[in-house]
């Protein structure tokens, strides 16, 4: 009688997912992001890598704030958000393109695309892990004018880390004319990026707003609302004619 043993089976491990091998370096490893970029093996393929990571991940901080205000305002931020990273993008390349193209004689906007999907990629990754914070600041109770500014932290957060690695990307090879090329598209982005916000808002709602809009008529800039929003937060309010917290139809403060 002869002996049989059956070889275990073995299967090979599943090859991780580009996209989610691309969240990795994303957050990681900058060098390999800049090497997928400059390979160029695929560039339709990794912007649409890009453009996924970037409507995930701020869909998902845009939902967080507008779980704020609950109801139909969840999905109106979470598409809004995502749709001012991307129209930032837009604005934004054709100047970056420009701006290389003149000081170092070469057009390369698909690169430059690239690069700039991937800086905004990053930082809706970093924002999207803030978005615990922001359920939490509404579930503890914190004021409007304090999530605000809780809000304009955690983008500050993940615009400064996508910042990061577009300098990173925009400085390779040294020179001072690519640090300041890499130093006024990064000034245009925050302009850009923090005015597109203001112009698709609300994201959280005013508690005093009887239904949420999907966008509201633009009233001043986004600078001079986060000015407004700190003085608020003290119990300094600057609109007389607006019904104020605890106070009454006649004026009196209620109890």
């Amino acid at each position: 009688m002869s002996d049989s043993t059956t070889a275990p089976s073995w299967t090979e491990p599943t090859a991780p997912s580009p996209t989610l091998g691309l969240v990795d370096d994303l957050l990681r490893n900058h060098g390999a992001v800049f090497d997928r970029i400059d390979a160029a093996e695929d560039p339709g393929g990794l912007a649409r890598s890009l453009v996924t990571i970037i409507a995930v991940s701020a869909g998902l901080f845009g939902a967080a704030l507008g779980a704020y205000r609950g109801g139909l305002q969840i999905a109106f931020s979470a598409v809004k958000l995502p749709l001012a990273l991307l129209l930032t993008a837009a604005l934004i390349t054709p100047a970056f393109a420009a701006l290389k193209a003149a000081a170092l004689g070469r057009l390369d906007a698909r690169r430059d695309g690239a690069v700039m999907l991937a800086s905004l990629a990053a930082a809706s990754l970093v924002m999207s892990a803030t978005a615990p914070v922001v359920l939490l600041a509404g579930s503890w109770g914190v004021s409007y004018h304090g999530t605000i500014l809780l809000v304009v932290l955690c983008c500050a957060v993940g615009g400064g880390f996508g910042l990061l690695l577009f300098a990173r990307a925009a400085t390779r090879g040294g020179g001072a004319a690519r640090f300041s090329i890499a130093l006024a598209v990064g000034l245009v982005f925050c302009a850009v990026g923090s005015q597109m916000s203001w112009t698709l808002r609300p994201f959280l709602v005013r508690p005093r707003t009887a239904q949420a809009p999907f966008i509201r008529d633009v009233e001043g800039s986004f600078l001079e609302a986060v000015d407004m929003s700190i003085d608020s937060a003290r119990g300094r309010y600057r609109r007389p004619e607006a019904p104020l917290p605890d106070v009454g139809s006649a004026g009196e403060a209620t109890p």
